[in-house]
């Protein structure tokens, strides 16, 4: 068995959730809610020391504001005691700390993480984890772009198909290339397609990946999804047994205009990951004007973004 610490990527509404609730089902395993803020503190730095003074306002920061703390048991740690606890003073050892005292308070020795934005940042995670072993699921990106405009195209001004679309390519192309500059045995791949259709062999060929037996209760996964995630939530289908039957959803649901843009995106890694396109005949004129206004918008707030991020306004995603 290893320690080595286990991180689930892919991109959103990939199956990282349903993934972490199957590993954690171990009793070994406990892997927290989204972390996102690792680039946030270390990209660039993660050779720095780091003061008490850097501690506190680290774990007042996570404490405060993000959703990883929301299943951490008791008070937030106290900075002092808690540098005191870390093997050094790098960033590498803060999470290693934080985590280990996260996993800890759920009897678990071994700790992961599943935050699907580290698909671009597995360079960053390698640097501060020589050892961490990466688990990055795939799925179809045409039902990947249905379940991110389900869940967000009436919220956020930024989600279109156009955007799903390149955010698939652009996580997934990083991901892979990342895990190609590792050494064997660090990176691995699996299809959410795959995971649902044979969930017992496809979570023991991640257990022997991460040189961690498989349990059965890793493949009913929804006990403690259950015990853990509302009832009528973000999350619901986690919270059943895995199902076929969000494959291919969009062979029934998506319109034809909105399947001519994305397999107009993301053609060629489609067919790379293995998904067959479907002849869905030219892109008339006027989803042509659509597919340029689209990639426009696009463009005009990643640009954006990048200024404020090199500001420091908002953090890498």
């Amino acid at each position: 068995m290893s320690e080595d610490p286990i991180f689930i990527i892919g991109v959103h509404r990939s199956g990282t959730t349903l993934l972490r609730y199957m590993l954690s089902s171990s009793p070994r395993i406990y892997i927290p809610p989204e972390s996102d803020f690792i680039p946030r503190f270390f990209l660039g730095r993660a050779q720095q020391a780091l003061s008490v003074e850097e501690v506190a306002d680290l774990l007042a920061t996570i404490f405060e504001e993000y959703r990883f703390a929301k299943e951490w048991e008791g008070q937030p740690p106290e900075a002092t005691a808690f540098l005191a606890a870390m093997d050094g003073h790098t960033p590498a050892a803060f999470l290693e700390t934080l985590y280990r005292q996260y996993a800890a308070q759920y009897g678990a020795t071994r700790w992961g993480d599943k935050t699907p934005i580290y698909a671009s940042y597995v360079d960053l995670i390698h640097e501060l984890f020589p050892r961490a072993r990466f688990v990055h699921i795939i799925r179809d990106a045409r039902d990947v772009t249905l379940s991110m405009l389900d869940k967000w195209e009436a919220k956020e001004f930024h989600v279109d198909v156009y955007f799903c679309a390149r955010n698939w390519v652009r996580r997934i192309r990083a991901a892979r290339a990342a895990g190609r500059r590792l050494e064997a045995g660090l990176y691995h791949e699996v299809h959410y397609e795959t995971l649902v259709r044979d969930p017992e062999s496809t979570v023991r060929a991640i257990c022997d990946f991460l040189d961690e037996p498989f349990l059965p209760e890793m493949v009913s996964q929804h006990r403690l999804a259950q015990e853990q995630l509302p009832a009528g939530g973000f999350h619901e289908a986690v919270r059943h047994p895995p199902t076929t039957s969000r494959i291919a959803r969009w062979q029934r649901e998506m319109t034809p205009a909105d399947l001519r843009l994305v397999q107009a995106i993301a053609d060629s890694l489609l067919e790379e990951c293995g998904y067959e396109l479907k002849q869905a005949g030219p892109m008339p004129l006027k989803e042509q004007a659509r597919h340029w206004r689209l990639a426009t918008k696009y463009l005009v707030l990643q640009a954006g973004r990048r200024v404020l991020q090199a500001a420091g306004i908002v953090p890498p995603i």
